[in-house]
């Protein structure tokens, strides 16, 4: 299927992994020229760039801090200037901030550096990338924003109150921004993935837990490819009147035993 996207300038960031580095090498496959940005693994962005070559795509390495708008600011104006424009922007990148290491199981033991700085960066550093991105699309004739939030944002998590709280900021971001962003045909969208595979293999849950878990889903847990798939469906030309739609690519409903 001819996807439109031969020649879109597309910045995906958090690609030096899972599902950004994934969504990269499908936009690459498309004949896409991609940005990809990395914090701090230098090293993983520049095989996933020598990947996307590769695949007869044009690649682009930049890094950025998603809690740091000047970073963000400089990451995308790198990208604009490089490739003069740009088409697609996908918001992959998170800053864990220890959200998962040593959390507390009840709520008056939390400290403020397991919310604010997590909230911040996930929330307000979208925010940022959205914003320093904008005019850009604007000017593009095929104008696509995916930001990608979790499952955590409607089942929760122990311990995952600023993770979760933050990529549930980012629905209401995005059905706001189709009011502004919608005017000049750009459309975004929300990509929630569940449980999320690389190669049959989890980088926490073990094996064994990992399948009894997951054949409680009618379509199992998906591969980092499969989310990167509607990704990049939704950022092609036939996606043409999908609009500040959360879309998800979680294996489906849980069987109840």
């Amino acid at each position: 299927m001819e996807l439109g996207l031969q020649g879109k300038r597309v910045l995906v960031t958090g690609a030096s992994s899972g599902i950004g580095r994934e969504a990269a090498l499908a936009f690459a496959r498309e004949g896409a020229r991609v940005a990809i940005t990395y914090n701090s693994r230098k090293d993983a962005a520049d095989r996933v760039a020598a990947e996307l070559t590769a695949a007869d795509g044009e690649a682009f390495v930049v890094p950025m801090e998603l809690s740091a708008p000047e970073s963000i600011a400089d990451a995308v104006g790198q990208t604009v200037e490089r490739f003069g424009g740009l088409d697609v922007l996908v918001g992959n990148a998170v800053f864990w901030g220890g959200a998962f290491d040593d959390r507390p199981t009840r709520i008056e033991d939390a400290k403020p550096e397991q919310w604010l700085p997590i909230l911040r960066a996930n929330l307000e550093g979208n925010f940022h990338l959205v914003q320093q991105a904008a005019p850009a699309l604007r000017n593009s004739d095929q104008g696509r924003i995916v930001l990608v939030s979790t499952d955590l944002a409607e089942r929760g998590m122990t311990g995952s109150w600023a993770y979760g709280s933050a990529k549930a900021g980012l629905h209401g971001l995005a059905a706001s921004l189709q009011h502004d962003l919608g005017q000049d045909g750009v459309l975004v969208n929300i990509v929630m993935p569940g449980i999320t595979l690389e190669n049959g293999t989890h980088r926490v849950i073990p094996a064994e837990a990992l399948s009894q878990l997951s054949s409680r889903f009618t379509a199992g847990f998906p591969e980092a490819a499969d989310v990167a798939a509607t990704i990049v469906y939704l950022c092609s030309a036939r996606t043409t009147a999908t609009q500040a739609e959360i879309v998800r690519v979680n294996g489906g409903t849980a069987r109840v035993a």
